[in-house]
């Protein structure tokens, strides 16, 4: 074997992973309806356009400027 099938070997073996993970993640439990940062109701709307979030609108929007400031600054949380 070489270097080349060795390489398409790890990606084949990565893609069956991500393949699963993403079709695990489609597959979420539907959420409480409370917010799990605030402890407060996730909005209706929300909750109908996605079942299985956990975090209300003001949490999600937080959650997503804190990982881009983490992936700006190289800080991993």
């Amino acid at each position: 074997m070489d270097d080349i099938d060795i390489a398409n070997e790890l990606a084949a073996t990565f893609n069956d992973a991500a393949l699963k993970t993403a079709l695990t993640k489609g597959a979420a439990r539907p959420s409480t309806g409370i917010c799990r940062a605030c402890r407060q109701p996730i909005e209706p709307e929300r909750l109908r356009i996605a079942p299985g979030t956990q975090l209300c609108h003001d949490c999600a929007e937080d959650a997503e400027a804190e990982e881009m400031r983490a992936r700006k600054t190289g800080i991993a949380r």
